[in-house]
């Protein structure tokens, strides 16, 4: 009844389309709704887990960057491995499983280890679990292009995201409030065992995802060779991920500590940080259909361009911010510009991507992103040991400013004139 209620109402956004893409799609959305609920239920919560085990800011910062260091290599054994199969869905599947493998480790940890080692076993298992998701990272947003043909992408996947940010908008506090009423740290490990439940759903239902003809087909070089042909097949693309590299490194310096900065400074409780992501997961909603029409009438360079340009406002706001409350005021804005950039960022990388190279290009552009993240937290620990978190978070937003101006010059988006008609036709070409 569900099913039929939605494709009436064409919320798979498959009236119309060739009957080879409807399957696809259809359960493409619907494993979307079950790993925004696993997402809702673990990424608010990773470190104020670690936090009720007496976790530093330090560790804190080592957990973002060690998982920023696999997160790095994992792509790339990824596109190997995915160039070698031949296939892209069963190198995700793989994927998603070791990822909540290690999850459901984390939640057993404190039943076996205790003491000073119990912090660096769960930093473990959750850098492992940041990692491993990397491996099928490339192999997901390739099949993801294939899957939805390219006229539906800015609708589809807006969409997609919309009731992704609908089911996060309820979880998120939900899991907050679970997490109060039993307590820490064995509220936390609920929240997450029940993730870890539902995250088997979703690698089922991903699993009846039919794969097309993929246009990359088996290939065996090297995975530098691979890479460095990927990412050079088109210089747009390449220039993208440079810029990409910086614009990653500034927003890290700040982003790992916004929760610790809830904790210790303005004084808020699970529930209060779970209900200011209910907030910014409603303005996420409102952000995707937004920006669907935005990017299906002016394009995704558009799109992007203007949120990449208002973003470096975020982490200035947070610095007057003194009661928990307050937080409300930059979660209005937050989540409505990162939903755009999100959506607008998926959609160029497949826009400028060569289809012929689409895994190892998306790997190697995660991967250089994965090594901004890496060094960028251990930065931004130490900033706020010399200057505080005021001096972390304007150093993020002077640096990601500087980085939005360099996309406005790459991309051209909103003037028109021979370069940017020529990169238009370079990125139609690419598609």
């Amino acid at each position: 009844m569900f099913q039929q209620g939605f494709q009436h109402a064409d919320v798979f956004v498959i009236r119309d389309v060739h009957p080879s893409y409807r399957k696809g799609m259809q359960v493409f959305w619907w494993y979307g709704v079950l790993i925004a609920f696993v997402s809702a239920f673990v990424d608010s919560y990773v470190t104020l887990y670690l936090l009720a085990f007496g976790a530093t800011n330090l560790q804190v910062g080592s957990l973002a960057s060690i998982s920023s260091f696999l997160a790095m290599l994992a792509p790339l054994i990824g596109a190997q491995w995915t160039a070698r199969l031949g296939k892209r869905k069963p190198v995700f599947m793989v994927s998603l499983s070791l990822q909540y493998f290690m999850l459901l480790l984390a939640v057993l940890a404190p039943g076996v280890i205790s003491g000073p080692a119990l912090i660096p076993v769960l930093i473990g298992l959750m850098a492992l679990r940041s990692g491993v998701s990397g491996i099928g990272g490339p192999a997901w947003t390739s099949l993801a292009g294939d899957i939805v043909p390219m006229e539906r992408r800015g609708r589809y996947f807006s969409s997609r995201k919309t009731v992704m940010a609908i089911v996060t908008m309820f979880s998120v506090p939900l899991a907050g409030q679970i997490i109060d009423r039993i307590g820490a740290p064995v509220g936390y490990q609920l929240v997450f065992g029940i993730a870890v439940g539902v995250a088997a759903a979703a690698v089922f239902i991903y699993g009846r995802i039919p794969e097309p003809e993929s246009a990359e087909g088996r290939r065996h070089e090297k995975v530098w060779a691979a890479l460095r042909q990927a990412l050079f097949a088109n210089p747009l693309f390449l220039r993208f991920t440079l810029i990409a590299f910086f614009w990653n490194f500034s927003t890290q310096l700040a982003a790992p500590y916004f929760s610790v900065f809830q904790v210790e400074v303005l004084k808020s409780t699970p529930a209060i940080i779970g209900a200011l992501g209910t907030l910014s997961a409603l303005t996420d909603v409102i952000g995707r259909q937004v920006f669907g029409r935005v990017i299906d009438r002016r394009g995704a360079r558009w799109a992007f361009a203007l949120c990449t340009l208002l973003i470096p406002i975020l982490p200035f706001m947070w610095i007057p911010l003194t009661r928990p409350w307050h937080v409300i005021f930059v979660m209005i804005p937050n989540g409505f510009l990162w939903a755009g950039f999100d959506l607008s960022n998926f959609n160029l990388q497949l826009e400028l991507s060569e289809a012929k190279y689409r895994t190892q290009a998306i790997a190697a552009h995660s991967s250089l992103i994965s090594l901004a993240n890496v060094m960028a937290p251990l930065l931004g620990a130490q900033v706020i040991e010399t200057w505080g978190y005021d001096g972390d978070f304007a150093l993020s937003g002077v640096g990601r400013l500087v980085a939005a101006g360099l996309f406005l010059l790459l991309l051209r988006p909103f003037w028109r004139g021979p370069l940017a008609a020529e990169q238009n036709g370079t990125a139609t070409h690419h598609g």
